[in-house]
């Protein structure tokens, strides 16, 4: 049985990608046009220049989600940023592979083509779409029900 492949390397906007969380969703909007003109500048073999260009900004921009992103989480009071950042950090890790060596200057284009587009849908379809259930299920719970679960007590108003 064969399983179905995405290709990743084809990455658009759709509402699929939406978290209902508007700030965030225009970011990603923004950033995955970002991730496609680079990728478009490798795939058709653009100037060095040109294709170095398109990653400069996606990787500038990745910079300003992920802090925009991270005031968002910490702001929420999200209990799970921890692993959130992690994974920014990884992320970040790979954007910035080429200063550690650890790939050849000659793939650094062509690696990031590849990897941007896959980590960018699967980090928006896994951990952030996590934080936006959390976040929804939170502003869901009556404020004095939230006040009880942080306090640990069911009937914060009644005297001990």
């Amino acid at each position: 049985m064969d399983m179905p492949s995405e290709n990743f390397q084809d990455l658009v906007w759709s509402d699929d990608l939406a978290l209902g969380i508007e700030d965030i969703d225009e970011q990603h909007k923004q950033w995955i046009e970002l991730v496609q003109a680079f990728h478009v500048a490798v795939a058709e073999g653009r100037s060095r220049e040109e294709v170095y260009r398109t990653l400069a900004d996606a990787v500038v921009y990745t910079e300003i989600h992920f802090a925009s992103e991270q005031k968002v989480m910490e702001e929420a009071g999200y209990p799970f940023l921890a692993d959130h950042l992690v994974q920014h950090s990884l992320a970040w890790e790979q954007l910035h592979a080429f200063t550690t060596g650890n790939v050849p200057e000659e793939n650094i284009a062509e690696y990031l083509a590849t990897f941007l587009p896959q980590w960018l849908m699967l980090h928006i379809n896994s951990a952030d779409r996590q934080f936006a259930r959390w976040l929804k299920e939170r502003d869901a719970i009556p404020a004095e029900l939230a006040d009880a679960q942080l306090s640990g007590r069911v009937f914060p108003n009644i005297p001990v």
